[in-house]
């Protein structure tokens, strides 16, 4: 099928270069609009033959479709029609550079041969392909680092203050009965008639326990005792509730005595029997503050025990030196007027203090305390015989040193886990985020003294080391996951076009 133009295709227009009208008889495509362009710039095509296709004009370049059924003419160059197979002749003419009018501009007009052409295409995308490729990774770089650094600056907040117990410890109960008598002796043989199984030292939600006094009591019960020292940390309060509780609901079963737990940082005491909260500060108190501290006690009517010296003085690191610095010595402490000591806290015995007690037997007393914080297994009984269950009589024979105690060295069972809190759940993934991020560094503050400071100066370590190896990873992980998305995406683009192409065959 043959193409010519009709009278309307002798006139095209071209948008910025004005028209161009064409000669049939001379065979010449002339710009209408010449001033733009000059004279001298004009595309002639000799008829001949019938033109296979409609021709358009790109900046001074013929660019030719051509119908796959019809034969094409040939192109000479010199505006001649060859009668054979090929494109369409032209010639281009400009004012300046002197072309020698060929497809593609020739040498010495200032437009580029084909191959150059090609190579120049070629070029450009990869060129920009790279440069699109370094943005994008830089972007994402960037995106990255925004995104760990959001989440230090939330999660480490809340893994210092935010995170709720794992445990509700509200919905414990305790409904065991152990009889601690039926498999233990007391240490000392000869100590055989007791009627008081008493935990000298425990905590509340007074202080930094996990259980309620009345939760405290029922573990107690629970566990065989019979009697217990309450004695929350700077407070008397937790005590005054148990004590309350007790007396009110449970008669005779477990005596509740009074007291609290006086804590800074160079000493632990147990002031028992008393009704009254003792101011507890500085932090660092004098030799002579504390003698007035027992003093008071004992004109209050209560007694003073020295508290769990094995872990007030071990050694911590990286201070290389006591948990409790400058922890009042032994002796010390038996010439300032302290009543007892501890002997066993939780799981430990205190041999080296229980020989110091034997060898001043005549003014010391020797108790024993589970230190419960958090439910758990109890290790030792404090036994006494006392005339009845009240907590005048009680005090009254530890005031007279009339103690032994039972001691499990494996502890008691059944222990129990409280169930889940749901609260954890909600705030746990950013306390983890924020433990994650302590990783890269160690932060020492030492012992908490309860008054709202440390007994430590604070140590950080930062892992420097750590911290380069975690960008590296980082840039490692962020160039294997390019490299297959674009692997894939390539992948995915080549089955595709491959696909296509079969489909386009069969239709």
């Amino acid at each position: 099928m043959s193409h010519f133009y009709s009278e309307q295709e002798k006139g095209y227009e071209f948008p910025e270069r004005g028209s161009v009208s064409l000669d049939s008889e001379a065979g010449v495509a002339k710009p209408e609009n010449t001033a733009q362009y000059g004279e001298a710039s004009s595309v002639s095509m000799h008829s001949g033959s019938s033109l296979p296709a409609r021709h358009r004009l790109h900046s001074g370049q013929i660019d030719s479709e051509y119908d796959s059924h019809i034969p094409s003419l040939d192109y000479n160059g010199h505006g001649n029609v060859a009668g054979q197979p090929g494109r369409a002749n032209f010639e281009t003419t400009r004012a300046v550079g002197g072309g020698s009018g060929r497809g593609g501009g020739g040498p010495g007009d200032g437009w580029p041969q084909a191959p150059e052409l090609r190579d120049e295409h070629r070029r450009a995308p990869i060129s920009r392909l790279l440069l699109n490729g370094l943005l994008h990774f830089i972007k994402v770089m960037v995106i990255t680092i925004l995104i760990i650094l959001l989440m230090a600056a939330v999660g480490i907040p809340v893994s210092d203050n935010g995170v709720p117990f794992p445990g509700d410890y509200t919905k414990m109960g305790f409904d065991w009965q152990l009889d601690p008598r039926s498999y233990l002796t007391p240490f000392n043989s000869s100590f055989t008639d007791f009627n008081i199984l008493l935990d000298a030292h425990l905590h509340t939600i007074y202080s930094d326990g996990a259980l309620s006094p009345q939760q405290a009591i029922e573990f107690s019960l629970a566990n065989g005792f019979n009697a217990i020292i309450v004695t929350d940390h700077q407070t008397v309060e937790g005590s005054l509730a148990a004590k309350k509780y007790a007396e009110e609901n449970l008669g005779d079963r477990i005596t509740v005595i009074t007291g609290m737990e006086y804590t800074c940082c160079r000493i632990h005491m147990n002031l028992i029997g008393i009704n009254e909260t003792i101011p507890v500060s500085p932090p660092f108190p004098s030799d002579d503050e504390l003698r007035s501290v027992i003093d008071k006690v004992h004109s209050m009517g209560g007694m003073v025990i020295v508290n769990h010296i094995p872990w007030s003085n071990t050694t911590l690191l990286p201070w290389d030196e006591a948990r409790l610095p400058d922890h009042p010595t032994r002796e010390q402490l038996l010439d300032w007027g302290v009543d007892g000591f501890e002997i066993v806290n939780q799981g430990t015995f205190d041999l080296r203090t229980f020989q110091f007690i034997q060898e001043h037997s005549d003014k010391l007393v020797a108790l024993t305390g589970s230190d419960m914080h958090y439910p758990g297994p109890s290790y030792s009984w404090t036994t006494i015989n006392a005339p009845n269950k009240s907590s005048e009589a009680i005090l009254d024979e530890i005031r007279n040193r009339r103690t032994s105690f039972l001691l499990d060295a494996s502890g008691t069972r059944p222990v129990q886990d409280p169930p889940y809190n749901p609260e954890y759940f909600k705030y746990a993934p950013w306390g983890l985020v924020g433990d994650y991020f302590y990783g890269y560094a160690d932060r020492n503050r030492g012992q908490y003294s309860f008054q709202g400071t440390f007994c430590h100066k604070e140590i950080v370590n930062v892992h420097h080391r750590m911290i380069g190896w975690f960008f590296l990873w980082l840039l490692v992980a962020i160039l294997v996951i390019e490299t297959l998305y674009w692997s894939f995406r390539w992948l995915y683009l080549f089955i595709a076009r491959k696909i296509r192409s079969r489909r386009s065959r069969h239709v």
